[in-house]
């Protein structure tokens, strides 16, 4: 394809997330010259609305910590989550072995700072190859403001988390007692509000927030230019199909820029294009709480360039609840906590059945709302409604339903169960059956329909499950039940790659010129989810992978110098 080149370098990176960051910084650090264009007026995307974990196995801070992994056992343990579905087993091992090389790449050319987030285990811990510690490691609090300056005004914000650690979002700041269990959803005590305000006030980031602004300040110090409100409207092909650049919208008007070395997509999932959630993910509505900006530009590029796809039907699923009456970049914002797993609060559907263990990671409860139900011919467990009394409701927080404060109009409340059904449109005989059904479960200590109190994930910040802990009934009036939406953290499926980050195509071989990192690609764990930061540590590897290859060709064309 003939076109009229407005500008040209080595690399174009679409989007500013991990992977982008990750992704402009490998390849300008090896000598190559590199623009990143970000759709969104704000730079960070998914990765600064999100809680910052990095999933690394075998990371030196668990040395330093006299912890032990295994290169093998880490690479079982990842395999035995994704069901025998992942795109490519070997792209797993390639995540293995090169993740610590990433992060020790990222912490020696940028401020990037890790530290084990030490509440955190693998999420399956009864699987062979876990580990209950260190492999999930979290951002050392930023002062981004002091470090960027005005660049510090121009990455976003998160709506969902105060400025602290995950260390401290699980067990609050020290005098505020241990939130662990909580599921999300108890109030902050006031030395941990305290301190996110202090913080917020110095300019201060943390979690995801922190690692865009690190990885920022590195990328503009090796010379990344970085523009904003850039969307890009379509890769540049040559003859014989290579992307030889992209066409973006700069200032409002289209602007070719040629990429001498390759192009590399990292704009992120498809969750806020209802067109591609409907064909894909195969549900009517989809709640997401990531960057509203995430409209699957990147897919769509990666099939006009004849991509392979895959993982396309997953997501990283997320169950979410609230009004969505406030807005987030203009999109409805929800709320990522819900009270699921609370001890005396249950999930049912329409007949007022229980359909899993309530207290089960946010990723395997998310695909049981999805089930579908052949008799009605419509999803089974879609709508779902939280329920519980108020004993719960005097202890969680969860936007505007707060301890001591009114009801909010989103959140319905009964004094009997049977006119709690009525309210939210649940069978009213099903949901009193199951209720008393549930309290005979905790009144015996054990629920002998889905094990509440056994699952690891139910204990996995607190040391282990319990059905202690997990059980309690549900009998003090009122009665409450809020909807449980299907949402999402992002979509990760997208184009197929190879163990240097470059776009496989449908028809064999790859796309020449072509890479791609993050939520818009296919996921190697597939639907597989074994961590916290099992988003941000392929995305950091594998655009850090991107950034290598790029390097050695642009190394060949004669541009910048040989990856080492």
């Amino acid at each position: 394809m003939s076109v009229q080149w407005d500008s040209d370098v080595d690399v174009v990176v679409v989007g500013s997330g991990a992977a982008g960051l990750s992704a402009a910084v490998s390849a300008a650090e090896a000598g190559l010259s590199v623009r990143l264009l970000e759709k969104a007026p704000l730079l960070g995307g998914t990765t600064a609305v999100g809680g910052g974990g990095i999933w690394i196995p075998g990371n030196p801070r668990m040395r330093e910590m006299g912890l032990d992994d295994d290169r093998d056992e880490a690479i079982a343990y990842a395999l035995s989550t994704t069901g025998g579905h992942e795109p490519d087993p070997a792209l797993v091992a390639v995540f293995v072995d090169k993740a610590l090389e990433a992060t020790a790449f990222l912490e020696a050319t940028t401020p990037a700072e890790f530290f084990v987030a030490e509440v955190f285990s693998d999420y399956y811990l009864d699987h062979t190859g876990s580990r209950r510690l260190g492999r999930t490691l979290d951002n050392r609090p930023y002062p981004a403001r002091d470090e960027l300056g005005e660049w510090d005004a121009r990455i976003r914000r998160t709506p969902h988390y105060p400025a602290l650690t995950l260390d401290e979002i699980s067990r609050g700041a020290p005098g505020d007692g241990d939130r662990r269990g909580g599921a999300g959803a108890a109030p902050f005590g006031p030395g941990t509000l305290a301190l996110a305000q202090e913080r917020r006030e110095q300019g201060i980031r943390t979690l995801g927030e922190a690692l865009v602004a690190r990885l920022l300040r590195g990328a503009l110090d090796v010379g990344v230019a970085v523009d904003t409100e850039a969307p890009v409207r379509r890769l540049v092909l040559d003859d014989d199909g290579a992307v030889t650049g992209v066409v973006a919208e700069i200032g409002g008007a289209p602007h070719a820029i040629r990429a001498r070395a390759g192009v590399v997509l990292a704009s992120g999932g498809f969750e806020w294009n209802p067109d591609f959630v409907r064909a894909y993910l195969g549900v009517s509505e989809l709640k997401p709480v990531s960057a509203p900006s995430n409209t699957g530009d990147g897919l769509v590029m990666a099939q006009q360039a004849g991509a392979l796809l895959g993982n396309m039907t997953e997501a990283w699923w997320f169950p979410t609840t609230g009004p969505g009456t406030e807005t987030y970049d203009g999109a409805p914002l929800y709320q990522v906590g819900t009270p699921r797993g609370e001890a005396g609060c249950i999930v049912v559907n329409r007949h007022g059945r229980r359909f899993a263990n309530e207290g089960c990671c946010y990723a395997d409860f998310g695909r049981t709302l999805r089930a579908f139900d052949s008799v009605a011919g419509r999803q089974a467990n879609t709508p779902a409604w939280a329920i519980f009394d108020r004993a719960v409701r005097e202890r969680i927080e969860l936007g505007d339903l707060r301890p001591g404060a009114p009801v909010p109009a989103w959140v319905h409340e009964a004094d009997t169960l049977a006119e709690l059904a009525a309210r939210a449109g649940i069978d009213p005989d099903g949901l009193v059956a199951e209720v008393g059904r549930f309290n005979g479960f905790v009144a015996a200590g054990e629920d002998r329909d889905f094990g509440r109190g056994t699952l690891w994930f139910e204990g996995f910040t607190s040391g282990g499950p319990s059905p202690q802990t997990a059980l309690a009934p549900i009998a003090q009036s009122p009665f409450y039940a809020l909807e449980i939406h299907n949402g999402v953290l992002g979509t990760n499926g997208g184009p197929r790659t190879d163990e240097h980050g470059r776009v496989l195509a449908a028809r064999g071989g790859v796309v020449e010129g072509l890479y791609a990192a993050g939520n818009v690609a296919a996921c190697v764990f597939g639907p597989g989810y074994p961590a916290g930061g099992a988003t941000l540590g392929p995305a950091l590897t594998f655009g850090y992978l991107a950034g290598r290859h790029l390097a050695t060709r642009g190394a060949a064309a004669g541009q910048g110098r040989a990856a080492t």
